[in-house]
């Protein structure tokens, strides 16, 4: 392990809840990686500039519903044809794309392939992107998205799982943030992938894993305008929900690579969660990349990724 890695995970040895995995990526990965790193060259991260390369085709065995949603937005219903008949619960996704992206390719992408690996329904919400809608609007829609499975279509919260990738592990975690403010029921169970949790940047890796995370290179500092208005909030828990009292929250599973600035969240999340008697797991790979198993769907640690998501949440 190296130092920087020695930094990252010292307070955490030995902790019952994370699996780290130390070894070297597959060859697939090693292969893989650095085309997916080139052809996103051609996709810079900005408002609305949607990740067109991706199939969103819907899954062979799943069928999809658009839902109309306000703002013009959508909820997907992915419905797979074969799922467990004793098997109530469905998925509510929250897609990343750096709160500027996603809503299109990625999100349905994303929330097909759930459905058919996980064989749970998925919904999976659309939401307005900064800079022109900041801080709470896209956390607005999300919630709406989860009132209306939950008022309108009537899920029981206690049967729902939600999940969310990089910005969608922010959405998430302040969604739940919120329902706990208002006294709501949340949901049974969370799985956070690569989740930007702290608008502060004050876990370590953000300095350690500074020039070593392949995908990101980003001044947060400066990013903060264009998220929030009031930047005084930034340890505001809705808006970091690194801060936030987790008292009551779900069990949670947490991926991430060793690689990502974003690592640190999830050590701190997960340690929060254990010491409130809240079952959680936090399974970090080595040398992959950010959100690996959506990015490349084909590698076997995306094969992993599946496993540890079934075997956790019992499915």
């Amino acid at each position: 392990m190296s130092e920087v890695l020695r930094e990252i995970f010292k307070d955490y040895a030995g902790a019952a809840w994370l699996t780290h995995i130390e070894s070297d990526p597959s060859p697939e990965a090693r292969k893989r990686i650095p085309e997916l790193l080139e052809q996103l060259k051609d996709y810079p991260l900005e408002p609305g500039n949607e990740l067109s390369f991706i199939d969103d085709s819907t899954p062979a065995g799943v069928t999809r519903e658009d839902i109309d949603a306000p703002h013009g937005l959508h909820l997907y219903h992915y419905e797979p044809q074969e799922k467990n008949p004793a098997e109530e619960r469905i998925i509510y996704y929250v897609h990343g794309g750096g709160y500027m992206r996603g809503n299109e390719y990625w999100c349905r992408a994303n929330a097909g392939a759930q459905a058919k690996n996980l064989g749970l329904p998925v919904y999976a919400c659309e939401y307005r992107y900064i800079p022109a809608n900041k801080y709470p609007k896209g956390i607005d829609d999300v919630e709406w998205g989860w009132n209306y499975l939950v008022n309108d279509l009537g899920f029981d919260p206690k049967k729902i799982i939600i999940t969310g990738e990089s910005a969608g592990g922010t959405y998430e975690t302040a969604l739940m943030v919120r329902l706990k403010r208002q006294g709501r029921t949340l949901p049974a169970s969370c799985a956070c992938i690569s989740g930007f949790l702290d608008f502060a940047t004050e876990g370590p890796s953000y300095r350690l894993n500074n020039g070593i995370d392949p995908m990101f290179s980003i001044d947060f500092e400066a990013m903060l305008p264009f998220y929030l208005d009031d930047v005084s909030m930034v340890r505001d828990p809705e808006v970091s929900p690194r801060y936030a009292d987790f008292t009551g929250f779900p069990e949670t599973i947490f991926f991430v690579d060793d690689t990502e600035v974003f690592v640190s969240d999830a050590l701190i999340a997960a340690d929060k969660l254990h010491k409130l008697g809240i079952r959680t797991e936090a399974y970090i790979t080595h040398g992959l990349t950010h959100v690996y198993a959506f990015e490349m769907p084909e590698l076997p640690e995306s094969q992993v990724f599946y496993e540890r998501m079934r075997a956790f949440f019992g499915l």
